[in-house]
């Protein structure tokens, strides 16, 4: 940079009202949210620069401030009730880098690069998609897919298996459940990124260990209309639980019956809750 220019930036942050949000007791009230977006602005002036120099460095200085404000907002998103991004980072250099990497590729939502009084000025939004509910964030990366891999596996021991004659069969008339919706509107639920689908006894149904590898396997909705419309996620014929509650450190609780009945159907259904199918609706 050319010491004749001045580049000065100044920021202007917000939060976009989303299903998460920054700090482990932040969360916003639009369970159609999952996107984090930050502002910066930018001034740049200098009697050596072109007009188009000054252009250039006034984007970039508000870009760096926006990029600082999403890591510092994404660092508190919570993982679980007691974890956040940040607690992750610091314990893996890799999923450090990942989440810096996923900065530096945010998109931008909005910008204005305008010129004032011989100064050139910017003002930049960039947002990161936390997970994959919002439209716009359904083949983009997101954090939720990202750090999939670090979270804790369940054991194949501790995995959900019905007892021999226990599971429910699909009548051959009845047609195949394409998904998977949790009702949790009843609950009061913080949301999180470390989500698990459990039976009383502790036998999972549904988490990390699930879902192939970078696979999007959270989405949310703030009402049961909203939810079924999602068909792009879980297809036409969606299963429905509306029974589910919630147990300690925020898992899912189904009845051993609800259990049986999602075992089965998702077996009948070609394995939906393997392909991330499923979504949660929160109030």
């Amino acid at each position: 940079m050319s010491k004749h220019a001045n580049i000065s930036s100044s920021i202007l942050l917000t939060i976009t009202v989303s299903l998460l949000t920054a700090g482990p007791n932040a969360f916003g009230q639009s369970a159609n949210g999952g996107m984090v977006t930050a502002r910066g602005s930018g001034v740049a002036t200098g009697e050596k620069l072109s007009r188009i120099q000054a252009k250039m460095l006034s984007k970039r200085a508000a870009i760096v401030e926006a990029q600082r404000n999403l890591l510092e907002l994404i660092e508190g998103v919570r993982i679980t009730s007691g974890t956040t991004v940040k607690d992750m980072t610091l314990q893996s250099d890799v999923i450090g880098t990942r989440v810096k990497g996923m900065i530096r590729g945010a998109f931008i939502t909005s910008e204005n690069v305008y010129e004032d009084s011989g100064d050139w000025v910017a003002e930049v939004e960039l947002s990161v998609c936390i997970n994959s509910a919002p439209l716009n964030c359904r083949h983009k990366p997101n954090l939720a897919s990202l750090l999939q891999s670090a979270l804790d596996k369940t054991l194949p021991e501790k995995m959900y298996r019905p007892e021999s004659n226990s599971a429910s069969s699909n009548s051959s008339t009845e047609p195949r459940s394409t998904g998977l919706i949790v009702d949790l509107s009843a609950q009061e639920f913080a949301p999180q990124l470390d989500i698990r689908i459990q039976t009383p006894t502790g036998k999972e149904l549904y988490g990390p260990a699930h879902v192939a590898p970078g696979t999007d396997w959270l989405f949310w909705s703030d009402s049961l209309g909203n939810a079924s419309a999602m068909t792009d996620v879980i297809g036409e014929r969606p299963l429905l639980v509306k029974s589910a509650t919630i147990g300690n450190d925020s898992r899912i609780i189904v009845s051993e019956d609800d259990a049986s009945d999602i075992f089965t159907k998702n077996r009948n259904g070609g394995d939906f809750l393997k392909q991330g199918k499923v979504v949660f609706v929160i109030k």
